[in-house]
């Protein structure tokens, strides 16, 4: 059954030249990008603070993977590391830990650096809804306490992760694996305050172990947790006590996009939080005299809506490092992807030869190959003026699970504000922009990026 909205007119907030939507990693290279090509540019955020699941769901250790490789972010991924590192020095006392971000002081340096960049930040601006007019959209309508209103774009960048935009204009999208559109689970962080640091560090780095052990112990069966998790992430050890992260809940058989899903994956997931809380206390020195300090503001998520784009990128393309002339983003060859099948927990190697249907994968780097993304999977097959970025582009599920990665998401961002750019300035569609000018741009902007210009679009 459906009800009937009446009509009505909904106030236009602003008019900008570019628009983007969703203030994670791919937002923030997407709305810097875009304004420093000179545009008029605004950024919307649901939630009260940018940073998106770096911030939201404590998710600091971002590029640990490239750690001890010939490899690290680039353009305005890097920027961003550094500039962060040189106004707030870490606190990790952690030995020889990878490069992890205080969550909350990254709230404040992203307000600061978007400031500086001259992006218009609308914080609290849900956007569910967009008008369409002759295929292309004239403003999308964001939902505040004042009431829907709207605001004008000539671009719009949909970097919300999931693809509200995109879903909202009828653009066609994937969700999940092929055969049964099951997602990876979600998760909820937890900090925790006293641990005893002076234990942790007496024989080098005591929370890896904690790690290492809790892996082992999970898979002997001794554990006796009710969440299927075998991984117990843990996040920086400060002087105050504080483990700034448990990544550990995990709610699986979720939908995204669901509403129901989404309450019972929050609800679940604290529960599991108190039972790791409490194991930890119980069987860990260091660990005894912890208490909670908080929850993740919300659960956060590896994968939901993938968009049809002019192109899907492949698990194929990734392994044959397949080349592109469209290339715009090279990143290491790296897959972690949790299983969408608790039962399958142990199960497989962790290589993705299973393709997401024989437990995990998690491939790390371990050489020097890459994978490159064409500018056509930030171009939506539907909507003139719609571009992409960030784990929602148009790729395949397995494909996704190396797209995802926060830097990368980065890099898809900065692609999509040059494009968008170019786009308004030569009056042309996303899928004509001349490519070979965003290439160079990209290339001027700290990416590494192969091959010679050979053509002007796509």
């Amino acid at each position: 059954m459906n009800i009937v909205v009446p009509q009505k007119s909904i106030p236009l907030r602003e008019q900008v030249q570019v628009l983007v939507v969703g203030g994670g990693p791919a937002g923030v290279g997407a709305a810097v990008a875009a304004a420093r090509m000179g545009m008029k540019t605004m950024l919307l955020e649901k939630r009260g603070f940018l940073g998106g699941n770096v911030t939201a769901c404590y998710v600091e250790t971002c590029n640990y993977f490239m750690k001890g490789t010939s490899f690290k972010p680039q353009g305005i991924a890097q920027e961003v590391e550094e500039g962060y590192d040189r106004e707030y020095p870490s606190d990790d006392l952690r030995p020889n830990a990878a490069h992890r971000f205080h969550s909350e002081y990254l709230k404040v340096y992203l307000d600061d650096f978007l400031r500086r960049e001259g992006v218009d930040v609308k914080l609290h601006a849900f956007v569910n809804d967009v008008v369409i007019r002759d295929g292309s959209i004239r403003a999308v309508v964001i939902q505040t306490k004042q009431g829907p209103q709207a605001v004008e774009a000539g671009l719009v960048i949909d970097c919300t992760g999931d693809g509200d935009v995109a879903f909202a204009a009828g653009v066609p999208f994937e969700q999940g694996r092929d055969t049964d559109h099951k997602c990876q689970p979600g998760t909820v962080s937890v900090r925790l305050a006293g641990a005893d640091v002076g234990r942790l560090l007496e024989d080098g780095d005591g929370l890896s172990e904690i790690s290492r052990r809790f892996h082992r112990e999970y898979r002997e069966g001794v554990t006796g947790l009710p969440c299927f998790r075998q991984d117990l992430p843990l996040g920086r050890l400060t002087k105050a006590g504080i483990v700034s992260y448990v990544n550990y809940a995990c709610s699986y058989g979720i939908d995204p996009t669901d509403v129901d899903d989404l309450t019972r994956g929050e609800q679940e997931c604290r529960h599991f939080i108190l039972d790791i809380y409490r194991y930890m206390k119980a069987n860990y020195p260091g660990l005894v005299n912890t208490e909670i300090a908080s929850m993740s503001p919300e659960i956060g998520f590896r994968d939901s809506r993938r968009i049809r784009g002019l192109y899907r990128l492949t698990i194929e393309d990734m392994e044959v490092q397949k080349h592109f002339e469209d290339c715009i983003a090279v990143y290491p060859r790296f897959y972690d992807m949790l299983t969408p099948d608790p039962m399958l927990l142990k199960a497989g190697d962790g290589s993705v030869a299973g393709r997401g249907y024989e437990g995990h994968i998690y491939e790390p780097i371990t050489d020097s190959r890459c994978f490159e993304i064409p500018y056509r999977c930030l171009v939506p097959v539907k909507t003139d003026n719609l571009l992409v970025a960030g784990r929602c582009i148009s790729a395949g599920h397995v494909a996704e699970s190396g797209v995802r990665a926060i830097s990368l998401c980065t890099m898809t961002g900065q692609a999509a504000g040059i494009a968008a750019a170019l786009s308004i300035r030569e009056r042309r569609v996303p899928a004509e922009v001349p490519v070979a000018e965003l290439r160079a741009r990209l290339r001027q902007g700290g990416f590494n990026l192969p091959g010679e210009e050979k053509g002007g679009q796509l």
